[in-house]
């Protein structure tokens, strides 16, 4: 079975007028050819919070980049529990990489409501093969995934659970101000954060109890104020002493290939 994207909500949007172009692939391509390579994208669909867009281990037969919203990227386990393999934020490129079957390896989740802008295979395949500095930042953006997953198998193997916290927090922190700026109150430093502590555990493969434990940790230090889906910083240099964090990483993603 291959996914079909739902079709309800679609409305035609411009790119050129796209304030999250410079960070997703189209990024390289100048203001005289942004209105051609419109042409390889088809439709912008909506979702509301807590919809599926895509389950595991079915075949998908199109990529899209995330215009608004947060989405979850999971696995459901076979012992009911749920790891969570990253959290995509506007700019992010989705659904491109599959196994040898054509399937993707995971489930996709709205956390928020979200716009994606969709490009069916056949459209990618004409786009790479037309536009060749699409195809190289195609390449930029996967090596940069590359680095982020290696970080994270870091955080679940080898760093202890308040080293994985402060740089899981350091980096979607970073990721929200630089990617979601309409989530960031820049006079507080306060970020929306799409994880409960629940969820933070389903990332690090750390119970509950345990990321409270940490949590309040970092609160007693005066390195962060957490509530309700908001995170605020008061130290970010420690934070990101203690996770081994680098914000070159968010602020400059497409650098490999420059």
């Amino acid at each position: 079975m291959t996914t079909k994207i739902n079709t309800v909500n679609v409305e035609s949007a411009e790119c050129s007028q796209c304030t999250i172009r410079s960070r997703t692939l189209f990024g390289a391509v100048g203001e005289d050819k942004i209105r051609i390579t419109q042409k390889y994208r088809d439709k912008h669909h909506f979702f509301s919070a807590d919809d599926i867009l895509h389950l595991e281990q079915q075949k998908i037969d199109y990529s899209f980049i995330l215009r608004s919203g947060c989405l979850m990227l999971y696995n459901d386990l076979e012992d009911g529990s749920r790891q969570i393999l990253q959290i995509a934020l506007p700019g992010d490129f989705v659904g491109f990489s599959r196994n040898y079957k054509g399937e993707l390896p995971y489930s996709i989740k709205a956390v928020t409501d979200v716009g994606i802008c969709l490009f069916s295979d056949k459209s990618m395949q004409k786009m790479i093969s037309e536009q060749p500095e699409i195809a190289k930042k195609l390449i930029d953006l996967q090596s940069g995934k590359l680095i982020v997953c290696q970080q994270h198998l870091l955080n679940l193997g080898k760093k202890t659970a308040a080293e994985s916290l402060a740089y899981l927090i350091m980096e979607l922190h970073a990721r929200i101000k630089v990617q979601a700026p309409e989530m960031f109150n820049d006079e507080e430093n306060e970020a929306f954060f799409p994880l409960n502590q629940e969820g933070i555990g389903d990332i690090l493969g750390l119970t509950k109890v345990h990321i409270n434990r940490v949590m309040t940790s970092f609160r007693k230090q005066g390195l962060i104020v957490f509530s309700y889906k908001k995170l605020k910083l008061l130290d970010e240099e420690k934070l990101s002493e203690i996770g081994k964090f680098d914000i070159s990483q968010v602020q400059e993603p497409f650098c490999h290939f420059n």
